[in-house]
């Protein structure tokens, strides 16, 4: 592993007593339950992070899988500076350089008929703008259709459309929304139910609920094409077609949460290229912005958009993260990611199925690309999850200086998930499986 640090520039002076008083004065509303309570980070480039005292990570969740292309990337802060001496802040009223730029570039990017892009900062408000365009091309329409284990976002509509929220307090203000089972091979196939046959049986769920289980014809159908925070988890191939073949004869609007997926995590530009499906609208965020907040969607040429006050936010084109985007998409090209991610992808997932036969508490390993899963049980009989397990494997993790990710928050995941950026190279993975590895095995000893 490298060691080489980077300078700190423009330190900010404090004393730790000012640090105790701004973490009483704090409020959160996310953890994995197992930070530790003093730790800081304060720089990060490519696939690595140092904390306050100087010690290396690498970083399995590209801070919130955002750091697609590399944190601190020297050429995305050049655009981003760049524009920042010209201009900041721009009313939506108005265009920019960088937002034209940055739309004909995602609109060429983009399968098929989708060509229309809109901005916003942050993914929930993505996926509600993705929801308002559905709902303004399908009028009087009844309630959403979302996957089990979906997750769509943190604000109140999101919430409402992602799967449900432990100690919800906020049930009475969400929206209408029906769930429907998801083709999870791995816990929910019935007795020799082939993935194929699973996921042929799913959609017809999905048919059966647009006709019989709600109250007028749903807008639109909204899915992670990989489902990040419930479970890390990727369908049968064949899902895919047989949803978009539904929704094409009931039409009903098929929406791609991609905000994790997309920007290469796949191994390609999104993840309906990957799995050779063209959706009715596209949601992007995370790693478009180069790390930079930056969201939004891009929907088929022939739907109808917003009219004046559908949809509008202070700081929703906000030309510094657009500068930063359009400097991503160029990154992401000129180093050749795309191939490193499936590269680095393949191996990791090969040497993660020989660790699967002499390490009982993995239950299931599952990809594609940089979107590695491992699903931790006590028992491959009943596959009881191993929530627990996942989070000594976070916090040890941190210990050996390895970032990893679990799937949900407050413990009540059981998957791992290393999901680095796109640049992170062979030393660093064969580091990161090597500490998953040998913690397993320091787990699987004492049990």
């Amino acid at each position: 592993m490298s060691k080489n640090r980077p300078t700190q520039k423009n330190e900010i002076s404090y004393s730790e007593a000012d640090l105790e008083a701004g973490r009483r004065a704090l409020i959160r509303g996310w953890s994995s339950g197992a930070e530790p309570v003093q730790m800081i980070f304060t720089r990060a480039k490519g696939a690595l992070v140092w904390d306050s005292t100087g010690k290396e990570y690498i970083d399995c969740t590209s801070q919130a899988w955002s750091n697609n292309i590399g944190a601190t990337d020297d050429r995305i802060l050049a655009a981003a500076w760049s524009q920042m001496q010209n201009l900041t802040h721009l009313r939506s009223n108005y265009d920019s350089v960088p937002l034209l730029l940055l739309s004909k570039e995602l609109a060429q990017s983009a399968p098929g008929k989708l060509k229309r892009v809109g901005y916003c900062l942050h993914g929930s408000m993505a996926v509600e703008m993705a929801v308002k365009i559905a709902v303004k091309n399908r009028p009087n329409s009844g309630p959403l259709i979302t996957l089990y284990d979906g997750y769509h976002g943190r604000s109140l509509a999101t919430m409402g459309w992602s799967w449900p929220h432990i100690n919800n307090d906020f049930n009475s203000l969400f929206p209408p929304v029906v769930r429907i089972p998801h083709p999870y091979h791995y816990r929910y196939a019935l007795p020799g139910e082939k993935p194929v046959q699973m996921a042929r049986r799913c959609a017809n769920i999905l048919r059966d609920t647009i006709h019989y289980a709600v109250n007028g014809k749903p807008a639109a159908f909204l899915m992670e094409p990989v489902q990040g925070n419930g479970t890390q988890l990727d369908f049968p191939p064949e899902y895919y077609h047989y949803v978009r073949e539904i929704c094409t004869e009931e039409n009903v609007l098929l929406i791609w949460d991609e905000i994790q997926t997309g920007m290469g995590r796949c191994g390609t530009m999104w993840a309906a290229e990957y799995y050779g499906v063209e959706p009715d609208i596209i949601i992007f965020g995370k790693g478009v912005g180069g790390g930079f907040p930056l969201a939004g969607i891009i929907a088929r040429e022939d739907l109808i958009g917003f009219e004046p006050g559908d949809d509008a936010l202070t700081f929703g084109q906000f030309p510094v993260s657009l500068a930063a985007g359009l400097a991503a998409l160029r990154v992401l090209k000129e180093d050749k990611l795309l191939d490193n991610c499936k590269k680095m992808g393949a191996y990791a997932t090969k040497l993660l199925h020989e660790f699967e036969k002499r390490h009982p508490l993995i239950g299931n390993v599952r990809g594609p690309g940089l979107n590695i899963g491992i699903e931790l049980v006590r028992d491959r009989n009943t596959k009881e999850p191993a929530a627990h397990e996942a989070l000594q494997v976070y916090s040890r993790g941190l210990d050996q200086g390895v970032i990893f990710g679990t799937t949900r928050y407050g413990g009540i995941g059981n998957v791992v998930k290393i999901k680095p950026p796109l640049c992170i190279n062979q030393e660093q993975m064969d580091h990161v499986l090597e500490v998953f590895d040998q913690i397993l095995t320091e787990i699987e000893e004492k049990r």
